[in-house]
């Protein structure tokens, strides 16, 4: 089982309705991380992982490996494509 840290602003942002209205949660950023639809590695040593969040939107999740343990710098959701077509 994977470690998971989460910086102050991420768990902030957890906590608004907009993104709870968006069905963002930390099981949904984990998912995204460990199954991710793009997974951008260009800004060593950050990672963006996306997945879809709906139809319209995809999750888009920077964060780091900093030894065995996951850090989750921030979350947002993106207009689906806008993010995949830079990557891809």
């Amino acid at each position: 089982m994977k470690k998971y840290e989460y910086t102050l602003h991420a768990k902030l942002k957890l906590k608004k309705s907009v993104y709870r209205k968006l069905a963002i949660s930390k099981k949904r950023i984990q998912e995204t991380i460990e199954n991710p639809k793009v997974l951008d590695k260009s800004e060593d040593p950050v990672y963006i992982a996306i997945s879809d969040l709906n139809e319209e939107l995809s999750l888009c999740v920077p964060y780091r490996k900093i030894g065995g343990i996951i850090r989750v710098i921030t979350f947002y959701p993106a207009e689906k494509g806008r993010y995949e077509r830079k990557i891809l």
